[in-house]
């Protein structure tokens, strides 16, 4: 029935909007916007959502994957109900639709399936309006729909579309009457198929009204499945990710009204059961993610390809928070039926954990309480740090981990208040700043730390090992690893070495190997004998004894939980480590509440009296309740290394008594170590909560024996770094001071030719203060230059442009010069008349005077620097505003000059050309190794692993000296009272300013030179701001510009030099290039063959390994080839490590 076929009377059904009805609206404005950014990364075009985001913006890799898991589950049982067979006609109704496109996306993506499908969105009537003339805006959405009819107001008021595949119905959820009257109207539900999807809208309802819409609902017709995806409490409120969650839509105005009433499976199965639906099946998103009849491994593994993603507890705690529901009007399921074994079919593991009925308890479990200390300042504030015992003292440090803006690269130290030791000291920051890595104590009392990450792309692979008070830098990982585990072992000959196993070598490769750790030959594979566990991160290795103990859980490749338990044991032979062996074990006896959560990914362990506490991390349930946060493990540990007796193991629960003042810990991300006295400390951990804030525990928490009590507080107390010794990480190739991140850059006063000759001749670059480059320092302002090029300020938006200009484009100098000194005004740009004139066989020297003579005559070459006029290839200009460089490098030495603003940069040595990843003949680098933190204009800085990055602040009047083949990139530097004052302001491409919120403080404890890390997460507020003035824009933007001129000149004979094949303009060395070539005719010598034809001449056969005749080949077979080749590679290495 078509809603305008005839007239009809207006019935009063009205209901006045809830107060906070507004409120609930624009709630659906960010949550589109965080789909629009999800959709553009994650799904096939055509893309809908961006036709309804007024703002797009970044968002973290966690809420991109969070929001593609939601999106998939509602799209999954939207796919189940059109392939389900029927003749019947279906239709599927979004109850509180907001501006979702689903329609729209099915119907264009999916037409056959939806050939006899209608789809309905329901909304409140303001923003259906709204909704209604964005799509008829749009051809690409309206041209989906046939016999469109739009409502007009005095016909049928509440229809504002209806065709033959799509209405649109503007009603309050609450009115149950107007809501009926309007589908009836648009659709026959008696004789149809009817699929109700709620996603969100019921959980900001009143409980009744939202019960008596899930009720209503199920009478709709024979056949109603009601689809149900919303927010869930799997924890009490005092949860840290429950309380940030529940308490940022209470501030919104927009509270979640029945979280915690209905807050898992027992309370929603009976919810719907009274309501008509007597076949329901629940699960948390992140059960649903494990699930095989949802995803596979390989679709969840493809995920990592898409971004870099390691915020693993950070989803798992999302998707936990949120539960699907989809409910049946019939007896049989809904969904296809799910396989059940308690071996758990997802997992493969060889191994598995019996449950049994036993007290969930542990009758100890009151014996022990916590302490809470709260510690001064944010020196606590950190998460995926490691902890590790100070030698000699009753004191445990932290080390790294993700602090309110960035990774850290400090420690922080606790101990009884009484205690009068001395300072303890602790890792030196030229370890640097990083994230889940980990630190063990050795069983002879040293400490060692192994691998982490900066960025989930950029792990480390550099190990340091503490002896006394002085750490040491070690034998480096084979590969670099970050949540990988270390356990001490004893080795013959009484040595004391390590085993590392799992973790992960990059976003998207979990470490095979298991690591073993000789102090005098450093690491090599460690053989699995037997079994070898499925490979993991994150998992809990555990030395229980000499040289055995357990392993289990862990994250496998694909981002599923092991269910596995299993025991390992070195074996030794004839005073020789040959191999690690694993066996399952199937004797913990796990109560029924306790075995879902044991096994688990990110948790600490320790041993309070004979119990081994398993603390904290998720779960395969994703967030673990109060009641199992932390297990207690008891049993016959000492046969564990028998292998021919099975042990008698037993897991019950344990919940410390707190304190009324003592605050519950959040145990993700937390590092744990037990005292000398016997007790255990828990200090950091904490977590970026979605996009609700970001939560840490800012103190230390002391678990200890009930009765014994405390005998003294605990603090934190003041540290001193290491002193590093020879062997500890490369050293600064100039001598610079140390700062976190690299090697601090000279600066030195040159009075004269000979001090810079002597300079050049070093080879290392340095900054020079106080060189007279001419007027250009005091004239080449923006309106200057504007003045010079003849070009007046216009206020209208740019695109945002990057150009190199390295392809030999023939546009005029002078034209290209207006037009980026125009988007200089108003966005950032960059411009590099580098190559204008050149091309690749051109060696002629670019230089201002000939591409900008009007400029030229401002810049002067000092007489200090001027000998180096006659060996001048180009004198370049840049200007710029709020870019940053890709590393690159030049063949010859350069003198960057710096006119107006500041930069930042850092210089990579010649020794590190092969980890930046170059290509062949290249000498632009695709690697980005600055990073915008969003801290306002704070870029933070994160090297390649295996570098020795130096850095430099180049100010307005300094010249840097980069000597040849030192790789380089810079951003803009700006002063700590200009950054200030630009916190809160990024100018957008269409010229309005756009803030910027930060859930995190500051970190005073690092430098400007931070690394940054994946965990922290900056939310653009979705609204946007009016435009600013022509003249306002001139003034703040020019304060960001950048303007220098770099000269590039040779420091050997010009006969060293020839023009490069890959990059216009520059100059490639003539040995590197002759040597490629000659690297090529020594593949062909190999990949073709000459044989002697009967008429005496000579002809080339491919490489094919087969013979023409008889038995010979007519050319080496490809694996000799490849075996050779690699052997010559070899002898080439050998030479050059020779000079």
């Amino acid at each position: 029935m078509g809603a305008f076929e005839e007239a009809r009377p207006a019935v009063d059904d009205g209901l006045k909007l809830e107060k906070n009805a507004g409120l609930l609206m624009a709630t659906n404005n960010a949550t589109i916007a965080f789909k629009a950014n999800t959709e553009r990364l994650y799904m096939p075009e055509p893309h809908f959502y961006k036709h309804f985001a007024k703002q797009p913006f970044q968002t973290s890799p966690a809420i991109n994957r969070g929001y593609w898991l939601r999106m998939r589950a509602v799209e999954w049982v939207v796919r189940q109900f059109l392939e389900k067979p029927s003749g019947q006609r279906k239709v599927i109704i979004n109850l509180g639709c907001g501006y979702d496109p689903m329609p729209f996306q099915w119907l264009a993506r999916e037409k056959p399936l939806c050939s006899n499908t209608k789809f309905i969105d329901v909304d409140y009537e303001l923003l259906i309006e709204t909704k209604r003339d964005i799509i008829f805006s749009r051809p690409e959405m309206k041209g989906l729909l046939h016999s469109v009819m739009t409502s007009s107001s005095d016909i049928c008021p509440g229809i504002l579309i209806d065709s033959q595949e799509y209405s649109a119905l503007g009603c309050d959820l609450r009115n149950l009457r107007k809501l009926g009257r309007l589908l009836t109207s648009v659709v026959d539900l008696e004789d149809s198929m009817v699929l109700c999807v709620a996603e969100d809208s019921t959980c900001f309802m009143r409980t009744d009204d939202a019960n008596a819409l899930i009720q209503w609902s199920s009478v709709l017709s024979r056949d109603v499945t009601f689809c149900a995806l919303e927010p869930r409490s799997p924890d009490q409120p005092d949860n840290a990710f429950t309380a940030k969650m529940t308490g940022y839509y209470a501030k919104q105005g927009t509270p979640l009204r029945s979280i915690f009433e209905y807050d898992g499976r027992h309370t929603q199965n009976q919810r719907f059961r009274e309501a008509g639906f007597p076949s329901i099946e629940y699960q948390n998103l992140w059960e649903l993610w494990a699930d095989s009849r949802f995803l596979s491994p390989s679709q969840r593994m493809a995920l990592d390809y898409i971004e870099p993603f390691d915020a693993w507890e950070e989803f798992a705690l999302h998707a936990s928070h949120h539960c699907l529901i989809v409910a049946h009007n019939q007896m049989d399921p809904f969904l296809p039926q799910r396989i059940i074994s308690r071996r758990n079919s997802d997992a493969s593991d060889a191994s598995d954990i019996s449950a049994r009925t036993s007290s969930p308890n542990n009758p100890d479990s009151q014996l022990t309480a916590f302490r809470y200390y709260k510690a001064p300042g944010n020196l606590c504030e950190r998460h995926h740090g490691s902890t590790y015992p100070i030698p000699g003292q009753d004191a445990i440090a932290v080390y790294g981990g993700q602090g309110p803006t960035s990774c850290r690269a400090t420690s922080a130290v606790c101990r009884p208040r009484y205690l009068r030791d001395e300072t303890p000291t602790v890792l030196p920051p030229e370890v640097g700043a990083r994230c889940c890595h980990v630190c063990t104590a050795m069983i002879n009392g040293d400490n060692i730390l192994v691998g982490g990450r900066a960025l989930p792309h950029q792990p480390l692979r550099d190990c340091w090992l503490q002896k006394g008070n002085t750490w040491h830098r070690i034998h480096d990982l084979p590969e670099p690893r970050y949540r990988c585990r270390v356990v001490p072992v004893t080795l013959p000959d009484n040595l004391f070495g390590a085993v590392c196993l799992g973790g992960k070598t990059g976003p998207t490769k979990v470490a095979t190997d298991i690591l073993l750790w000789e102090p005098n030959r450093g690491w090599r594979v460690l053989r699995a004998l037997i079994n070898q566990p499925v490979p993991r991160f994150g998992p809990n290795f555990i030395r229980l004894g000499f040289n055995h103990g357990v392993f289990f859980g862990g994250m496998r490749q694909d981002g599923v939980i092991c269910q596995d338990f299993w025991r390992w044991r070195l074996v030794i032979r004839d005073n020789v480590v040959v191999g690690i062996s694993f066996r399952p074990s199937h004797a913990l006896d796990a109560s029924a509440g306790a075995y879902p959560w044991f096994s688990r990914f990110g948790a600490s362990y320790g041993f309070v009296q004979d119990n081994l506490l398993i603390i904290g991390g998720i779960a395969k349930g994703g967030c673990i309740p109060k009641t199992y946060e932390i297990l207690s493990m008891t049993g016959s540990f000492s046969i564990l290394h028998d292998e021919g007796k099975e042990p008698s193991l037993r897991v019950t629960s344990v919940e410390p008594t707190r304190d009324s003042d003592c605050p519950r810990p959040f145990l993700i991300g937390h590092s744990t170590h037990r005292t000398q006295a016997g007790m255990f400390v828990i200090i950091g951990g904490g977590s970026t909560c979605f996009h609700y804030g970001t939560y840490f525990n800012k103190g230390i928490w002391v678990l200890h024996d009930k009765e014994a009590g405390i005998s003294a507080d605990w603090v934190i107390v003041p540290t001193r770094p290491s002193v590093l010794t020879g062997a500890s990480s490369e050293p600064s190739v100039n001598g610079g001071d140390h700062q976190q991140d690299g090697f601090l850059i000279k600066r030195a006063l040159i009075k004269n030719q000979r001090e810079f000759q002597i300079m050049i001749q070093k080879l290392r670059p340095i900054v020079m203060p106080m060189l007279d480059f001419g007027p250009c320092m005091r004239l080449w302002s923006l309106e200057h230059l504007q003045g010079r090029s003849g070009l007046h300020l216009s206020s209208e938006p740019q695109t945002r442009t990057t150009s190199r200009n390295d392809s030999g484009d023939s546009h005029d100098v002078k034209s290209m010069l207006r037009e980026h000194l125009q988007r200089a005004s108003i966005v950032s740009t960059d411009f590099y008349p580098h190559g204008l004139s050149a091309t690749a066989q051109d060696l002629r020297p670019i230089n201002l005077t000939d591409e900008l003579p009007e400029l030229a005559y401002d810049f002067q070459l000092p007489s200090e620097i001027s000998c180096i006029k006659p060996l001048v290839h180009s004198t370049l200009f840049h200007i710029s505003n709020g870019i940053s460089t890709f590393l690159k490098y030049d063949v010859m030495a350069t003198i960057l000059v710096q006119v107006r603003g500041a930069k930042k940069l850092v210089l990579l040595p010649p020794c590190d050309l092969n980890e930046i990843g170059y290509a062949p003949g290249a000498v632009h680098s695709n690697m980005r190794v600055f990073s915008n933190t969003g801290a306002g204009q704070r870029y933070s800085l994160h090297p390649p692993p295996r570098t020795s990055p130096h850095l430099a602040i180049l100010k307005a009047g300094e010249a840097l000296f980069i000597p040849p083949f030192w790789s380089f990139a810079h951003v803009p530097h700006f002063e700590r009272s200009n950054v200030a004052k630009q916190t809160s302001r990024n100018f957008n491409s269409d010229g309005n300013i756009s803030r910027r919120l930060s859930y995190a403080g500051s970190d005073t404890s690092n430098s400007s030179f931070s690394s940054a890390s994946e965990f922290a997460y900056e939310d653009p507020n979705l609204g946007s701001r009016p435009p600013l003035s022509e003249d306002r824009i001139v003034r703040e933007q020019a304060s960001n510009l950048d303007i220098a001129v770099s000269i590039t000149f040779r420091t050997l004979d010009s006969c060293a030099y020839a023009s490069s094949p890959t990059s216009a303009g520059n100059l490639a060395l003539v040995a590197y290039e002759k040597g490629r070539q000659d690297m090529e005719r020594v593949l062909e010598r190999f990949t073709r063959h000459e044989t002697h034809t009967a008429n005496g001449l000579m002809r080339d056969t491919d490489v094919n390994g087969k013979a023409h005749s008889g038995i010979t080949l007519n050319a080496l077979p490809i694996d000799v080839t490849k075996a050779l080749l690699e052997r010559l590679g070899k002898e080439l290495l050998s030479k050059a490590e020779a000079l």
